[in-house]
């Protein structure tokens, strides 16, 4: 007999509105992985989008459960069943003994063939237990090799020990260490790479501002202050070779402090107590009284034509500086 398989429109629609809805909810994936990434790059780009996404998806699916239940009850009404005609269940009460006949019948395993019949004096022969064994005997080879199959107390399968359980997790435990200890270098291989790149353009912004000796001592203040935000410098009075305002290391502090991360604690008020604890002789008004910490950390971004460090803002997924393609475009 043949049984009409029917699929409605209520199982169709929802499917290929999910689809869609899912397709929206990668491509908004995207677009939220690549704005948290770009405010903060100690978080992998892949982990950010994975959780985005998977984030969306469970809003969808509880919107969606939502959604169809209500529609179910506003809209969903069930069928009434098919009255059968007297004739149709007489013609279909032979099928349906049939299918119960055969249903009731045992399966027989692909594997196992069917017995010959046997004589009473040969089965009393079979059935005689062998005395060197003091097992009794198998009646035929094939019973024999699906008790083993089937037995799990049988000796081919050995049950797993404690020990075997053990040593397992064990093993577990290594791999999840040793996973461990790879992003732990990963993490570290980072921060020691970005804090060359901060040394570089430090080097780089302040060489034709400063001595060797100088440069030196600021950026020992600069790589304690990398390694904590809440890091206190010392005042330094430096000897500069040109005109400095507090406008250039107001540019030079936020510039190193955006690629830090301002959410990591490198926020304007941080920078503005950076930059006057360091350079108190900048960080001074017309009439000579001190700047406040309100007053710089509002006008990190100040800038006038004349300046001589320049604000850098670093591209999307990048901690890179410009001054190397500034380098190239003066060579050519």
């Amino acid at each position: 007999m043949y049984r009409k398989v029917s699929i409605s429109t209520s199982t169709v629609l929802p499917a290929a509105f999910f689809a869609a809805i899912s397709a929206v909810a990668l491509v908004v994936s995207f677009m939220a992985a690549s704005y948290l990434y770009a405010r903060s790059t100690l978080i992998p780009y892949g982990v950010l989008l994975a959780l985005s996404f998977i984030l969306l998806e469970l809003m969808i699916m509880v919107y969606f459960f939502v959604l169809s239940e209500f529609c179910s009850c506003l809209f969903g009404k069930k069928k009434d069943a098919p009255v059968l005609d007297q004739a149709d269940i007489v013609q279909a009460a032979p099928a349906q003994l049939i299918d119960a006949q055969a249903d009731s019948a045992p399966p027989v395993p692909d594997n196992v063939s069917i017995t010959q019949p046997v004589h009473e004096e040969q089965a009393e022969s079979l059935q005689v237990p062998d005395p060197r064994t003091d097992e009794p005997a198998i009646s035929s080879s094939q019973e024999s090799a699906s008790s083993t199959r089937l037995d799990p107390a049988s000796p081919d399968v050995p049950a797993p020990t404690p020990a075997q359980s053990e040593e397992t997790n064990k093993k577990i435990v290594e791999l999840m260490n040793l996973s461990a200890g790879e992003q732990q270098k990963r993490r570290e291989k980072f921060a020691q790479d970005r804090k060359e790149i901060m040394q570089e353009y430090i080097y780089y912004s302040l060489g034709p501002l400063l001595d060797e000796q100088d440069i030196l001592a600021v950026w020992l203040e600069y790589e304690g202050w990398i390694s904590s935000s809440t890091y206190q410098p010392k005042p330094r009075l430096c000897k500069w070779k040109d005109k400095v305002t507090s406008r250039d290391v107001r540019h030079l502090t936020w510039n190193i402090a955006k690629r830090m991360g301002m959410e990591n604690g490198y926020k304007s008020e941080t920078c503005g107590r950076f930059v006057k604890a360091l350079f108190p002789d900048l960080c001074v008004k017309r009439d000579g009284s001190p700047c406040t910490d309100s007053y710089l950390s509002q006008n990190l971004l100040e800038e006038k034509p004349d300046d001589l460090i320049k604000i850098d803002k670093p591209e999307p997924h990048s901690i890179a500086f410009h001054f190397r393609n500034m380098e190239m475009k003066q060579a050519v």
